[in-house]
């Protein structure tokens, strides 16, 4: 039987998956015109989206991290 969560935990984890992906979209369109205009035409979409997920994952990560150290798992 599962247990109903915290209505505080709800709120964060909706929040933290919002922020992760404005970081991606942020990230992305950074990436994008980054290697766009410095590394290659071809890469620039490809290159964008590897920023994005790495912007993703270190958003996500951290609001992870910053959640477990003030409230335990």
């Amino acid at each position: 039987m599962a247990t109903a969560k915290h209505p505080l935990r709800e709120q964060f984890e909706s929040a933290r998956r919002r922020e992760a992906f404005f970081s991606f979209l942020a990230g992305t369109g950074i990436g994008i015109i980054t290697f766009d205009t410095w590394v290659s035409p071809w890469s620039g979409v490809p290159g964008g989206f590897a920023i994005g997920g790495l912007a993703y994952a270190l958003v996500f990560g951290y609001e992870t991290l910053m959640w477990r150290r003030n409230h335990g798992r």
